[in-house]
């Protein structure tokens, strides 16, 4: 018979155990380990898996796919079943475990050359405490941690694994875990909390899933663009209609006594099909017409070079300038309108917009440029960019890495100038402003075209106005301050050496 591992009884009595004893005890110890884990891992697998994921493989005949579905549906099954599993293999870990471990330390003070009474004494007062200690151990690294982090790892193939062996106990011991559900609802009742158990799966928000779109091709496997494509569509909804709208400067308009040979020599000028038909000024829409919609009466002969188009002018319908595009998009639908009209606070005509700018907000540009010409932005050199006066000053600012100031009173680089100068500058023009020259290239009328943006050397904070031939003219040293002055002032009356930043009021002959 082996020798005896260990002797202890709190009363007195002594219970030998001999190492046979303590190898099934050990075990034991670690099968009830292995238990726990189980449950840990088919919880965490199971409630972290993409349900997205298990639906298409439940689509495609998974059957491993089909439990975990029905694990999914009924959490309160899933987790009671898992916690029944967890909290048993614990108590009879505790059970067993402290009392084998103790064994163990037992042994090994037994080995020693040490007086009885000693041992006896060290036994008693250090055996507990390390067995505690070790069982704790083991159970948290082997049956909680471990466990919780390959379950989270390989979260699919260990819910299909664990999927079936955990329905088939769920079901088991279904009468006992429904006892525990209600009780579990008997008792948050009573604190006033109302649950039903449908409320477990994290929805992701708007915000949560543009981070994760924002994030690293390697980490969600979206490319550039499709990442960008995405990012489109959540903020389509921030974004308001005077922000993709065609300004009044930029678009084609037909008088509506226009006849149909005036509306084919606009369509052969701006290459546009729809028109806004215009009474005496631009703030007096009268309807839209659309070229396309002339080809059956011209085919039928009603239509001929001479007829007047206002028969065919279809009634426009007019929107805010802030309206969100996500409240246009569907009022452009409903309405079947490809054109709406867009106007400010005062009434006044600021711009129009089509479906086209709609869908190229959120995918961009249908088309890219064929001509150099027509570009936004021209590089002529590392300091100096010739940019269309229509474009938007924030743009403007990302794509020079400039830092033009945005307001309300202006939105565009050609408003900005406008806002600037306190007037409509004239071509060849200059504008002097932190560091930079805007010369004023093209304009049509009013209306700016192009502008020359060169960056200098140094940085200047103020603000001054000139023509090129007094930038260009030698100086007279002969010439004092005053007289300086006063030749500035003939050019512009309202000229002044110093401006400051902050302008008031608003500029005369301002346009968007």
């Amino acid at each position: 018979m082996a020798s005896p591992a260990w002797s202890s009884s709190s009363s007195g009595s002594y219970t030998i155990l001999d190492w046979s004893d303590i190898i099934w005890r050990l075990l034991s110890v670690f099968g009830l380990i292995a238990i726990n884990a189980f449950f840990v891992t088919a919880e965490f697998a199971m409630v972290s898996v993409r349900r997205s994921r298990i639906n298409q493989l439940v689509d495609e005949g998974d059957l491993q796919a089909r439990t975990v579905q029905n694990l999914q549906s009924n959490v309160d099954l899933l987790l009671s079943t898992t916690q029944l599993g967890i909290t048993l293999s614990s108590l009879a870990l505790g059970w067993i475990g402290e009392k084998t471990m103790a064994s163990v330390v037992f042994a090994g003070i037994g080995q020693l050359s040490i007086d009885s009474n000693l041992g006896k004494f060290l036994t008693h007062s250090i055996a507990i405490p390390i067995a505690f200690l070790l069982v704790a151990y083991l159970q948290i690294v082997l049956g909680e941690l471990c466990p919780k982090s390959v379950a989270l790892l390989y979260s699919e193939e260990l819910a299909r694994l664990l999927g079936p062996p955990s329905l088939t106990i769920a079901r088991f011991f279904n009468p006992f875990l429904w006892i525990l559900n209600q009780s579990t609802r008997w008792l948050l009742r009573l604190v006033g909390i109302s649950y039903t158990g449908q409320g477990w799966y994290n929805r992701v928000t708007p915000e949560e899933l543009q981070l994760i779109i924002a994030t690293e091709r390697e980490s969600t496997g979206l490319e550039a663009e499709e990442r960008e494509l995405l990012n489109n569509v959540f903020e389509f909804g921030d974004v308001t209609v005077d922000e993709v709208m065609v300004p009044r400067t930029s678009f084609s308009a037909i008088p509506e006594n226009a006849t149909f040979r005036n509306l084919l020599h606009e369509v052969a000028t701006s290459g546009h099909s729809r028109y806004p038909a215009i009474g005496e000024s631009l703030d007096d829409v009268k309807g839209l017409v659309h070229f396309k919609e002339l080809a059956e009466p011209l085919e039928s002969g009603i239509l001929t070079l001479d007829t007047p188009i206002e028969p065919w002018i279809r009634p426009a319908r007019f929107v805010p300038e802030y309206m969100l595009l996500s409240e246009l998009l569907p009022l452009m639908q409903r309405s079947g309108q490809s054109m709406v009209m867009v106007v400010d606070e005062y009434g006044g005509t600021a711009g129009l917009v089509t479906m086209e700018d709609l869908v190229a907000q959120i995918i961009g540009d249908s088309c890219e440029p064929e001509d150099s010409e027509d570009l936004s932005v021209q590089i002529i050199d590392e300091q100096t960019f010739i940019v269309q006066a229509q474009m938007h000053v924030e743009e403007v600012n990302e794509l020079l890495a400039l830092n033009l100031p945005s307001i309300d009173e202006y939105q565009t680089l050609g408003g900005f100038t406008i806002y600037q100068m306190q007037k409509i500058p004239t071509v060849g023009e200059i504008l002097h402003y932190d560091g930079l020259e805007l010369t004023v290239i093209s304009s049509e009328g009013p209306r700016l075209d192009r502008i020359q943006i060169h960056r200098r050397q140094s940085t200047q904070e103020s603000i001054s106005v000139a023509v090129p031939e007094l930038l260009t003219r030698e100086e007279d040293p002969t010439q004092t301050e005053v007289e300086v002055q006063a030749e500035a002032e003939a050019v512009f009356p309202r000229w002044e050496p110093e401006v400051d930043l902050e302008l008031e009021g608003h500029p005369e002959g301002e346009t968007r």
